[in-house]
């Protein structure tokens, strides 16, 4: 049986999401800057996080990678083509602070096995950042999506690396997940794959 732990946290209101399997064994998506909220429902629930996966490489939704990996030893995970927004010295400026946290391992696409019963699939959806990641759990019927796809709006393209056409591309793909798909988006309201259909599938930028 898997459980997944929704967070809203501060002070961008971003979600923050722990997956586990019978073996308390935990993939945590997304610390953002909830790292202090994150290791307290690790130890609330007796939790050992394994893995922290990255949607994506803004500030942030990375801000807690260093704590969270400092307190648990877990290992971090990003898009290979979001790797640089780790580094201090690449990535665009930013007045959120980032303590530096580098990544052990780059997704591309497919198959995340970081806890054996927890069947992970990285799909790589471009647009609003180059390696912006959604993660899907068929068995749970849910999708991460990062700043890709929200209740009602989709994510930002005008920020450094974002691409119009990449994100409807990106977009459209998601569309082709089953309806009762619930989305667990970077920020806002849960939502399901079938209540955003009506304008989903045909979306375009202006």
């Amino acid at each position: 049986m898997i459980r997944i732990s929704a967070s809203r946290v501060p002070p961008y209101d971003n979600g923050m999401f722990l997956v586990w399997d019978e073996r308390k064994d935990a993939i945590l998506i997304d610390p953002s800057m909830g790292e202090l909220i994150a290791l307290d429902l690790a130890k609330m629930h007796g939790l050992r996080i394994v893995e922290i996966l990255n949607t994506h490489g803004h500030p942030d939704h990375i801000a807690g990678n260093a704590a969270v990996k400092e307190a648990t030893r877990a290992r971090l995970a990003i898009h290979r083509l979001d790797e640089y927004r780790l580094d201090p010295t690449r990535r665009p400026p930013t007045q959120i602070p980032v303590p530096t946290a580098a990544a052990d391992d780059l997704i591309e696409e497919g198959p995340l096995r970081y806890v054996a019963d927890i069947d992970v699939v990285a799909m790589h959806t471009p647009g609003h950042t180059e390696g912006s990641t959604c993660f899907y759990l068929a068995s749970e019927k849910a999708l991460f999506s990062g700043d890709v796809l929200f209740k009602g709006n989709v994510g930002r393209i005008d920020l450094p690396g974002g691409d119009a056409r990449a994100m409807e591309k990106s977009l459209a793909r998601i569309a082709e997940l089953p309806a009762d798909t619930r989305v667990y988006p970077g920020h806002g309201d849960l939502t399901t794959i079938g209540a955003e259909l009506t304008w989903l599938r045909t979306f375009r930028f202006t």
